[in-house]
């Protein structure tokens, strides 16, 4: 049987664990925890303004980068409403639950949720990138399930 997800260009294939014919036993063999950014400062759009080297995307991108790897992002869209540019989503590898993420949690003896601690992270950016954009109001929210479609 030939693996279900392997697509062939020239002599080359593309696809997940090319070993097993299985299907069961394809994937990516690693979990990946997806959150949405929101960065809630309606009427900028990031998309256009704030992606360069110091701009916000990239510094929140830095700060999510600390606690753990991003294997991918989305492109900017719009948050539901009429503010273009304002929420992507992250693909970070791990599997993260409600831990002690803030160590002021941890000493006050409560838990946290990973999205939470990544919130508090980016709120505390609050003049940051090309327009010193104010991230207090940002927010993070895990995803339910997994964002990407298979080919």
């Amino acid at each position: 049987m030939a693996n279900l997800y392997a697509t062939t260009v020239g002599s080359t294939t593309f696809g997940a664990n090319q070993g097993h014919t299985n299907r069961a036993r394809n994937g990516l063999t690693k979990a990946l925890a997806a959150f949405d950014i929101d960065f809630a400062v309606n009427g900028t759009d990031f998309s256009s303004t704030e992606l360069g080297a110091g701009g916000a995307v990239k510094e929140v991108l830095a700060t999510i980068a600390t606690m753990g790897v991003i294997v991918g992002y989305s492109v900017l869209r719009a948050d539901g409403g009429a503010n273009a540019g304002q929420v992507m989503t992250v693909l970070i590898e791990g599997d993260f639950g409600t831990d002690t993420y803030d160590r002021t949690q941890y000493s006050a003896g409560n838990s946290e949720t990973f999205a939470a601690h990544l919130e508090d992270l980016i709120q505390a950016k609050t003049s940051v990138g090309a327009g010193s954009v104010n991230l207090s109001s940002a927010t993070v929210t895990a995803v339910a399930g997994f964002p990407m479609a298979a080919l």
